[in-house]
């Protein structure tokens, strides 16, 4: 995430609350920050800021042409009886924000059982969409992107999910069938849209801007736990709490907490320490590796391995080193197999000089 300006930051801190307040010209690099981190949109809502009109009449336009394309995503997979769940971006936009346009995301999140996926890939077949080739990692990598262009010329990209991440240490933190029974409802997205309840949301989002994205503070993740923290009875604070202990990621929420409450200005309130005990608060979790901002990509993998059994780490392995023919030849652009040699012996060099390099690099 490139840095927002630290004379911004009360200006922004307001803009997240909904309150108006005086802004300077932005640079370009300024103005470029607050699109990548998400929050133009809800900047010029609330201010007007000239430097943002674009990029949030681009969203609002964006919004318009992608809804339908959802509600025919939701309907054919609720007509096929493919229970499913909307995630992340677009769940919150449609559940959370006073406008949908509001909440800026590149594709849509779905998640269902993986039971069901081979019949989710037919409905998305018959749609029109294609899917992306899986590079085959099964114990890495636990969802796959189907994409179609509009009639607009729109890309219509998403992500269908069988777990809510792709990392080991957190794939099974929310079990499918357990959010589906206590999900939401989503009107304004059809009758076959459903979300993750509260609670249930707000570890996903604590998960995945950590799990994913190694502690990052992208402005947007952070406004969408506060907001999701704001609407929750002291019941499912201690809820929330009592489940990321269990799961053993009291760190990575925390974390993330601490975060959206700095940069939304919320009171201290509803923390870990009103509920958990001294040892749960204080234990060693493996899923606070992905807090170091300073890990690097082999350090990402080993300690993925060290949440797979035996067997399960010698198929990874294999599986990171050779990847499906179709993913190699897509990678690289190559249409004959001849080439596959040289690709693997390419993609391995790459990879083992990879390994080194920070996540944040």
């Amino acid at each position: 995430m490139p840095p927002i300006a630290p004379r911004l930051h009360e200006p922004l801190r307001a803009a997240l609350r909904g309150e108006a307040s005086d802004w300077p010209g932005l640079t370009d690099a300024e103005t470029h920050a607050l699109i990548v981190h998400g929050v133009a949109p809800l900047v010029y809502a609330t201010a007007q800021v000239p430097q943002l009109r674009t990029e949030a009449i681009r969203a609002a336009a964006l919004e318009a042409l992608r809804v339908d394309d959802v509600r025919t995503v939701l309907d054919a997979l609720g007509n096929a009886d493919i229970a499913t769940l909307v995630l992340k971006g677009t769940a919150l936009a449609y559940d959370l924000y006073a406008s949908p346009e509001l909440r800026p995301r590149g594709d849509t999140d779905l998640l269902i059982a993986a039971r069901d996926l081979e019949r989710a890939r037919a409905v998305f077949t018959e749609l029109g969409f294609e899917e992306q080739p899986l590079s085959g990692d099964e114990h890495g990598l636990r969802q796959t992107a189907f994409t179609r262009r509009g009639a607009s010329g729109v890309v219509h990209m998403y992500d269908v999910h069988w777990a809510v991440a792709n990392t080991p240490l957190f794939a099974s933190v929310l079990d499918f069938d357990r959010m589906l029974a206590r999900a939401r409802a989503l009107p304004r997205l059809g009758d076959h849209a459903r979300g993750l309840d509260d609670v249930d949301a707000l570890l996903l989002a604590c998960i995945h801007r950590v799990a994913h994205h190694h502690d990052s503070d992208r402005v947007i993740w952070l406004a969408d736990i506060a907001l999701l923290r704001d609407r929750l009875a002291r019941a499912e604070h201690e809820r929330f709490w009592r489940a990321a202990a269990d799961a053993r990621i009291v760190g990575a929420c925390v974390r993330s907490v601490e975060l959206a409450n700095d940069w939304m200005s919320r009171p201290d309130v509803n923390r870990a320490d009103e509920w958990l005990s001294a040892d749960e608060l204080t234990r060693d979790e493996a899923s606070q590796v992905f807090l170091d901002r300073d890990i690097t990509q082999g350090g990402v993998l080993a300690a993925n391995l060290r949440a797979l059994p035996w067997r399960a780490r010698i198929e990874r392995m294999w599986q990171v080193a050779f990847p499906s023919p179709a993913f190699m030849r897509q990678s690289f652009g190559a249409r004959s197999r001849i080439v596959l040699p040289w690709l693997y012996l390419v993609r391995g060099v790459r990879g083992l000089l990879r390994l080194f390099r920070r996540v944040g690099a």
